[in-house]
């Protein structure tokens, strides 16, 4: 590194050169003057190579304390800010999508977990009684037609009409790496879509059921939405015995804010 005139080294530099001068020319009135010059000539050398030490010293604590702002910026950008994007990109991939509009909003009867009985329900009149697997969205106020939306990527395992829900949808899909079973209670059977069908997070899955018809058998307007703990084919709404609900997972913890 080349240093600018004016520098500390420099000076330094040139006082040691300017007292080897002045020794010079008087070294020969008191001692040889080879041996005199052979000695200056190691003081200088070492006057120079502690001054070049000294600046590097000085230069590497100022550039471990902050440097330059172009290695400041080439640190930052190569090793902070691409694991931070690709940490988000995975998190990101986790992120489940809502199965219908105003997911959380909606629940207003029957969360997971709620002891049903005909007596107690906040649906009346009830004939299901235990402890509910799921959370009931209800819709009906709304007359136009609600699509269902596909939570995560994943496969459909089953998509037919059974008891209790008129139309039914179960769908594979992964959260971290255990897979899971999710049921969509409900579902307008024509809108159904076919068994093995691979879908995309957000993908229409069908569309919710006319309140109290064969689409729905008989029940309201309401998408009853459940998962499961592993990735069997159970379409159980309700279960006898509290501690069977370790079977399930409640839907609204696996949502963000």
């Amino acid at each position: 590194m080349c240093e600018s005139f004016g520098s500390p080294t420099s000076e330094i530099i040139g006082g040691g050169f300017l007292f080897y001068s002045l020794l010079d020319v008087s070294a020969g009135f008191i001692y040889n003057k080879n041996d005199m010059k052979k000695i200056i000539l190691i003081i200088i050398i070492l006057i120079i190579t502690f001054s070049y030490l000294a600046y590097r010293l000085i230069e590497g604590i100022r550039l471990g304390n902050g440097g330059s702002q172009t290695e400041v910026a080439e640190n930052y950008d190569h090793n902070s800010l691409l694991p931070e994007a690709e940490e988000s990109e995975e998190k990101q991939e986790n992120i489940l999508v809502f199965p219908v509009d105003q997911f959380r909003q909606r629940i207003t009867k029957k969360p997971f977990g709620i002891y049903i009985t005909p007596q107690n329900s906040p649906v009346q009149p009830e004939r299901f009684n235990g402890y509910h697997t799921g959370v009931d969205i209800e819709y009906e106020d709304k007359t136009a037609d609600v699509p269902v939306f596909a939570v995560a990527d994943g496969v459909v395992r089953l998509a037919r009409t059974a008891s209790g829900y008129g139309g039914v949808v179960i769908l594979e899909i992964e959260l971290g790496d255990t897979k899971h079973s999710v049921v969509y209670g409900h579902i307008r059977p024509s809108s159904l879509p076919q068994k093995g069908e691979i879908v995309k997070k957000g993908d229409s899955i069908g569309l919710l059921g006319t309140s109290f018809s064969t689409e729905t058998d008989g029940e309201r307007r309401h998408l009853h939405f459940a998962v499961l703990s592993n990735n069997s084919l159970d379409l159980l709404g309700y279960v006898q015995n509290k501690s069977e609900l370790a079977g399930w997972i409640d839907p609204e913890g696996l949502f963000g804010e």
